[in-house]
């Protein structure tokens, strides 16, 4: 059925592209799903190229290989975005601000600080919801949640930069 797209594949070093998105994704060769979605990539060259074949009388690769790329772009991070979802849901992130209550342990001593860590939870982006989820849920490092929230370290560190400033604002 795709023969056409993986015989365009091989020729010519076309599957450059498939790297050259992997790169632009910021995924690293030492990652574990780097083989995996080099294949989703060829899988997505051979049907992205016959589709394209289908609606185009004549293919030029000036015209072909930029819809290509972004074809393959799509399609890796939709996969990438649903890994990070299922990262997050086996993590135990909480979904909404409620589910946030049972994470804090609530003794006497501790009301004060859950209602300021609630307060704070809603003022907080999703992205730093659930980076302050994992900070209070987990013992894990920056690195760790940056790995879980596939994002890089340097973001991370402003979300925390970034709900410090909230929690003194807070006070």
């Amino acid at each position: 059925m795709y023969e056409k797209g993986f015989a365009y594949l091989l020729q010519a070093e076309h599957e450059k592209v498939i790297y050259g998105v992997l790169k632009h994704l910021n995924v690293s060769r030492q990652s574990l799903d780097y083989e995996d979605l080099v294949v989703e990539g060829q899988i997505a060259f051979a049907q992205a190229y016959c589709a394209y074949c289908q609606t185009h009388d004549s293919v030029t690769e000036e015209a072909v290989m930029p819809y290509l790329y972004q074809k393959i772009k799509w399609r890796l991070l939709d996969l990438l975005r649903k890994q990070t979802r299922t990262k997050q849901r086996e993590c135990g992130v909480p979904e909404n601000a409620s589910e946030l209550w049972s994470m804090v342990p609530l003794s006497f001593e501790n009301i004060l600080t859950a209602e300021l860590v609630l307060k704070l939870w809603n003022t907080c982006t999703p992205n730093e919801q659930r980076f302050l989820a994992l900070r209070l849920e987990t013992e894990l490092s920056l690195t760790e949640i940056a790995k879980i929230l596939a994002v890089s370290r340097k973001t991370v560190y402003k979300y925390r930069w970034s709900i410090l400033h909230k929690l003194t604002i807070l006070k």
